[in-house]
């Protein structure tokens, strides 16, 4: 009889990383009483699970050819001790909680909400209420969104709406509806298919995945050939689950049992008990089946019982807003979930990715946006070293000044180029290039402040700025003998802000680089120097400290720019020059929120079209940098370059001239070719799919796919799949194979690609302008958290 308290303690005691080496230990000890069905590892399922969890367990459990096991217990005269520690294991495992439970999860069951409402009122609460199906192990890492995947994007979806995520998990799976209809929920995170019985009772998000039902059966079975094979068998699933509509509909033309499983039971606990043969069958998706079937070899996929359905995330069906935000939300990821992995290399390994991945701040002296497209020194400068060594530029932005060694050191970028001054404190864990800048760094007053000369003008006085500032080294060892204030401000504060703050009255003092300085007194005279703090700093590179190819590069690199015509014109144009500084650089007041003259445009046509408005402004940059007049030499005309006849075609009449006709043509369009590709793609995939035949044509996209999946790589995926490969059509010998023919088809991949890049910068700096950075996302149990000195 199948028991799902007793199938949970055999998956605990299977998957628990901290009870495994006791585990072997009983097992081994016990190994002539038990038949082999019954054995709960053996020796090829403990090696996987070894590799499964490779961080945490690997070295606590060392394999055969590196020495004994720990808690290796050989003696048969030690059965009955070794069966009773077996026994207080499992009653010790009967009572745990689910694996990784913190005092955020395991928070009491919801109660009915009285302040229920769209976003606006869930702001007013100040809490995004998160429901996840309660489970009794951490699963399995595997391809595609997991739970625990799920949990951290869900997580930095609260933060960026300015929310605290409260997280609760549900034992009885119906309450997950019931939940979002009575108010006590914002949001279900549970892997749920998305149905037409389901959709009748909650709204669902945009698709986070697809996958199939797949029929689960044990190995040892004789295979399925159809449906029709289910006739006579025991069938196991949740009657809360969509693969219980599934097999009810079969159930209608095949006569088989189902099984009702406890609503507590989850998939795969289910899938054990088809293994443990408790019945014969049961049902799972497809990319949790493939994720088991890594560490299980007695079951399998039988056949698959539906087409590729949508996963998505449940919400309230009265809250639209927040579907708004969280469509958003989501559709951001799809487009720039590389940008969070983490790779290291040196200066080989990124030329081999050519990609170089440059950490630098949202300043005037460093990176800023400026009329959609990007400037500032430190950009200009890394993107001509990028092309040197034969690399793409990609800008990485941490929330914080003070993450960027932290950031670097994780591998999230390769170099950091943010006028960062060489100090001792940091040279212990990065290297430094060349200097190749040697600021001073000055005392700022206000203008009408005449009463600060010196050093002993700052008695009493209060000097505002960041804790993880060059300036704050600077000025620490001087407190005492001169009896000034250090107030510390937030270290995602500017100096530029700092010194509209002293501007305004708001701060006494602060102290910038010269070179800031001079950025900021281009706009304003209400602010001055009023001494320099000792020699001048130098400002370098960074590199991590193994990383010994890429830093001789930029050493080489900086010593032949310096002093050269580029250098030159890069330090009159961003430093020098008040009228060159005063195009290029923004004020500070400006609205940095604003990407271009139409963002509104842009907005009104993505909400129609269901597309991130940014997208559409990012790839409206790359056609014709937001001229609307802009026409190219085959015909296509303004600020989306839509040809007259593709305008018709989609019903848009007017001028295509006028920016808002435009706009409503291309994003019109863009939405007809994402529809027509395969619904159950990546969401991501489909946008590139898209904007690579909004360049290109459709058809030789398509040829692209084929052609990937003749070579082996996958055609459902654009970056190092199709991207690879579609230059080839430019070749005669492909281009004769093709339906379409040729194709000078390396434009569209670089069209993709900088639409792609674009994209991350505009959501990245809308971000930091409006305050709501997402938290960076989580890629394991150990999130690196260095604290520098």
């Amino acid at each position: 009889m199948y028991n799902p308290a007793v199938n949970r303690i055999r998956l605990k005691l299977c998957k628990s990383p901290s009870i495994l080496p006791v585990a072997f230990a009983v097992r081994e000890s016990l190994r002539p009483q038990f038949t082999r069905r019954r054995r709960i590892l053996d020796e090829n399922k403990g090696r996987a699970l070894v590799t499964a969890w490779g961080n945490g367990y690997a070295a606590a459990m060392p394999s055969r050819s590196s020495g004994p096991r720990p808690l290796r217990i050989a003696s048969r005269a030690l059965s009955i001790p070794v069966l009773l520690l077996g026994l207080l294991i499992l009653t010790l495992l009967a009572s745990c909680g689910p694996a990784g439970s913190g005092p955020e999860e395991r928070l009491p069951e919801p109660d009915n909400a009285e302040d229920a409402g769209d976003l606006e009122q869930i702001r007013l609460r100040g809490q995004l209420r998160i429901l996840l199906p309660s489970r009794q192990f951490t699963m399995l890492t595997r391809s595609g969104f997991t739970s625990d995947h799920e949990l951290e994007l869900a997580r930095s979806l609260a933060h960026s709406l300015g929310l605290s995520p409260v997280v609760t998990y549900v034992g009885d799976r119906e309450q997950l509806f019931a939940s979002l209809e009575n108010g006590s929920a914002d949001l279900v995170i549970a892997r749920l298919t998305e149905t037409p019985e389901r959709k009748e009772r909650v709204a669902f998000s945009t698709p986070v995945d697809h996958v199939r039902e797949m029929l689960v059966t044990r190995r040892d079975v004789p295979p399925f050939s159809s449906v029709s094979d289910l006739a006579g068998h025991r069938i196991a699933v949740r009657k809360s689950s969509s693969f219980f509509v599934t097999v009810t509909r079969l159930q209608q033309e095949i006569p088989f049992e189902i099984v009702i499983a406890p609503e507590s039971s989850d998939t795969e606990e289910l899938i054990y008990g088809v293994a443990m043969r408790d019945f014969d069958a049961t049902v799972a998706d497809e990319d949790l089946l493939k994720a088991v079937m890594a560490y299980r070899d007695d079951v399998r996929a039988a056949l698959p019982l539906s087409e590729p359905r949508p996963i998505a995330w449940a919400l309230p069906k009265d809250m639209p807003e927040l579907k708004a935000a969280v469509d958003q939300f989501l559709r951001e990821d799809a487009l720039t979930a590389e940008l969070h992995d983490r790779v290291y290399g040196d200066l080989a390994a990124i030329q081999q990715r050519k990609v170089l991945r440059v950490l630098t701040r949202n300043n005037a002296a460093s990176y800023f946006l400026y009329r959609g497209g990007e400037r500032g020194f430190e950009f200009d400068l890394a993107k001509a070293f990028a092309r040197k060594i034969g690399c793409r530029l990609q800008v990485v932005l941490p929330p914080d000044g003070n993450l960027m060694i932290p950031w670097l050191l994780e591998g999230r970028g390769d170099l950091i180029a943010a006028s960062m001054t060489i100090r001792d404190s940091r040279s212990e864990w990065v290297n430094f290039s060349e200097p190749y800048l040697e600021p001073q760094e000055l005392i700022v007053v206000r203008a009408e402040d005449d009463t600060v000369h010196g050093m002993e003008d700052l008695r009493g006085r209060k000097i505002h700025l960041r804790r993880s500032s060059s300036y704050f080294d600077t000025l620490e060892p001087l407190q005492q003998d001169f009896a000034f204030e250090l107030v510390l401000v937030p270290s995602s504060m500017e100096t530029e802000e700092l010194i509209a703050a002293v501007a305004n009255g708001e701060f006494d003092i602060t102290v910038a680089d010269s070179h800031i300085l001079a950025i900021e007194l281009a706009y304003r005279k209400d602010v001055k120097a009023a001494f320099p703090l000792g020699n001048r700093q130098a400002i370098g590179w960074a590199v991590r400290r193994e990383d010994h190819a890429l830093l001789a590069a930029a050493d080489e690199f900086l010593s032949a720019e310096r002093g050269g015509t580029f250098f030159n014109v890069l330090s009159r144009k961003y430093f020098e020059d008040e009228q060159r500084i005063r195009a290029v650089i923004p004020k500070r007041s400006e609205n940095l929120a604003r990407i271009s003259p139409f963002d509104q445009l842009f907005r009104d046509a993505g909400q129609t079209n269901d597309i991130d408005w940014r997208l559409l402004a990012a790839q409206a940059f790359e056609e014709s940098n937001f001229d609307g007049t802009a026409m190219s030499r085959v015909g296509a005309q303004g600020v989306m370059q839509v040809m007259p006849g593709t305008a018709e075609e989609l019903g848009v009449e007017g001028d295509l001239h006028d920016p808002q006709t435009s706009i409503e043509a291309g994003s019109r369009y863009l939405r007809q070719l994402m529809d027509r590709f395969e619904m159950d793609l990546p969401l991501g995939e489909r946008l590139r799919f898209a904007l690579a035949s909004y360049n290109a044509g459709r058809g030789h996209i398509q040829d692209g796919r084929r052609l990937a999946r003749e070579r082996g790589l996958d055609p459902d995926k654009w970056f190092g799949n199709v991207a690879t490969v579609l230059p080839l059509l430019s070749q005669r010998r492909f281009a004769a194979r093709s339906r379409y023919g040729y194709c000078r088809c390396r434009q569209p991949v670089a069209y993709v690609r900088a639409i792609n890049d674009r994209y991350a910068v505009y959501t990245r700096l809308f971000e930091l302008a409006t305050g709501k950075p997402k938290t960076p996302r989580r890629e394991g149990p150990e999130e690196a958290s260095l604290t520098l000195p």
